[in-house]
Formats: structure tokens, C-alpha cells, sequence
């Protein structure tokens, strides 16, 4: 199945490239050997988002990144077939293919939610983890929606925009504060699995995931992880992008929930692994 991906792109990223059945067919990069440790992207990227940070780590470990599912060179679903609830039993049907019992993980934005809920429903036990920009606390009563994710649920102008424009995919930069992060090479990367219509349903639906009422279908799993997490006291880093127009007020949040960890504050906005990947590429190493 190689043969899906371009070989402009298979150049660019010399790993492992296999597909497996989770209900869905699920397309894994791997790097090394070793302890297993599981890298998860979340929305509008597949696992490209981590090729500086691959580059900049040795053979040590087993690093292995999935796309999820209607992204990257993972199977494209329909708008409604995205849910919290459906990401995370795809997930945990990965999780449940890796032999070892322990695994490290690696998250950013969606990844966080969904690569927390795959390891817990396969019953794998974290033993290390690197957090970035994203949502790992569930919403409290009162809470306000950003402006990205109240975006995504205006009837119309939504579908336009992000399915008709390729929002956020075609204007990365704009989430961005490291100059030059987004050039086109990389741009083009990025854009590729997505580029038809018919397949371009994934980031709207993960952006509608978000919740936006306390009614919102993923609000009971998202108190689960919540949950989950607190009792979960091993080796942990947070690395943030300070300069993230939508996510951040969250690291504070992010790091009363993981009292223990580390944090590291970068420049970068929304896409550190793509803007300041040495301070990723250092946590890994050091929770690792």
C-alpha cells in the first residue's frame, strides 16, 4: 500500500510505513526499536507533524505514529462518522496491537484526548508522557467556547470554509508565531492527503468534537480521561507554545492536572513539533 503515498513524500520520511484493520484501515509510520513509544497529531495534521522531531531522535526507542482516521494515509470517513467515542475505540484497536503492556505517549491537540482514551480502553499502562497545546481537562459548567471551535458550528459558513477554503490546512501560518515554520515544501506535505473534497471531512468533524455545551457528546468520555489522569503520577513534561491563538489558556489547566510535570514554555504558536521541535525533541529525551 506504499504505493498511496507519493514518492516525493516517502523520500521525505524514510520509516516503517504499514496499514492495520481497527474497524477502519490505520496507517502507522515507525522509527527504532525497542520500548514502544506512540506519537499522536492531532487536527488538521497526520503524522508528518512529527518528522523534525523523528529526525532529531536516535534508534533507542520504537517510536510509532499513527494517522487517525480521515487523516493523513489513514481510511477518509464521512462527516458524521467522527466522534469522540469513535476516535478513541479506533485508537485503542492500535493500542491493543502492540505487544508490550507499557507504552509512552506523545500528544498534541486532539491527540491528547484520543491517544489517552486509546491507552486506557486497550488497558496499556502510560509510563511516560510528553503533553503539547492541547485539551486534556474536560469543559466545567459556565465555560466559553473559542472562536475557532464556535466557528465550526455555524451552519453553511462552516462547510465553506473549512471544507470549501481548507480551513485551518490552508492558513497554518496564521497559527503559527516561529517565522518560516510553514514554507511551501512543507505546506504541500501537509495538504496532500486532504487535497480532495470528498475526503476533506476530518477537520471540520474534530473541530465540532470540541464541546461546546455541557450536553456535547464527547463531555462524559472527556471526564473519564479527565479522571483518568489524575491518578496517573509518572515522568511527565509539558511542552507549550505560548503564542497559540486558540489554545492558550489551557496550559494552566494542563498543569494542575499533572502537578509533577515539568514545564517547558516555547515561542512557538499552536504547532510546536513544526516551530521549536528542539525543545520537544529534549522532553522526549528526558521523560524517555
Amino acid at each position: 500500500m506504499n504505493s498511496i503515498i507519493p514518492s516525493w513524500l516517502l523520500d521525505q520520511l524514510p520509516y516503517k510505513h504499514s496499514w492495520i484493520d481497527v474497524g477502519k484501515s490505520m496507517h502507522l509510520m515507525e522509527k527504532g526499536q525497542g520500548r514502544p513509544i506512540v506519537m499522536v497529531h492531532g487536527n488538521p495534521m497526520w503524522g508528518y507533524l512529527y518528522k523534525k522531531v523523528l529526525d532529531g531522535l536516535d534508534d533507542n526507542h520504537k517510536y510509532i505514529i499513527p494517522d487517525l482516521i480521515g487523516f493523513g494515509f489513514s481510511e477518509k470517513i464521512k462527516l458524521n462518522e467522527h466522534s469522540l467515542e469513535a476516535h478513541s475505540k479506533w485508537m485503542a484497536e492500535f493500542f491493543s496491537s502492540i505487544k508490550e503492556e507499557k507504552i509512552g505517549l506523545v500528544v498534541h491537540d486532539w491527540g491528547g484526548m484520543i491517544g489517552v482514551a486509546g491507552a486506557m480502553k486497550a488497558g496499556k499502562k502510560i509510563d511516560g508522557l510528553v503533553v503539547m497545546n492541547t485539551a486534556i481537562t474536560a469543559p466545567k459548567d459556565g465555560f466559553k467556547p473559542t472562536w475557532f471551535h464556535n466557528l465550526s458550528q455555524v451552519p453553511l459558513l462552516s462547510n465553506f470554509l473549512f471544507r470549501g477554503l481548507n480551513f485551518p490546512l490552508s492558513f497554518l501560518h496564521r497559527f503559527a508565531n516561529v517565522p518560516g515554520s510553514f514554507d511551501s515544501a512543507t505546506m504541500k506535505a501537509y495538504k496532500y492527503p486532504l487535497r480532495k473534497f470528498k475526503d476533506n471531512s476530518g477537520p471540520l468533524a474534530l473541530a465540532r468534537m470540541v464541546p461546546n455545551s455541557m450536553h456535547h457528546p464527547s463531555v462524559p468520555l472527556e471526564k473519564e480521561i479527565e479522571q483518568y489522569l489524575q491518578s496517573y503520577d509518572g515522568p511527565t513534561q509539558i511542552v507549550w507554545g505560548m503564542n497559540d491563538p486558540v489554545m492558550w489558556k489551557l496550559r494552566r489547566r494542563t498543569s494542575r492536572l499533572l502537578p509533577q510535570a515539568k514545564i517547558t514554555k516555547t515561542q512557538a504558536g499552536h504547532f510546536v513539533q513544526e516551530e521549536t521541535p528542539e525543545e520537544v525533541i529534549a522532553a522526549i529525551k528526558e521523560v524517555f
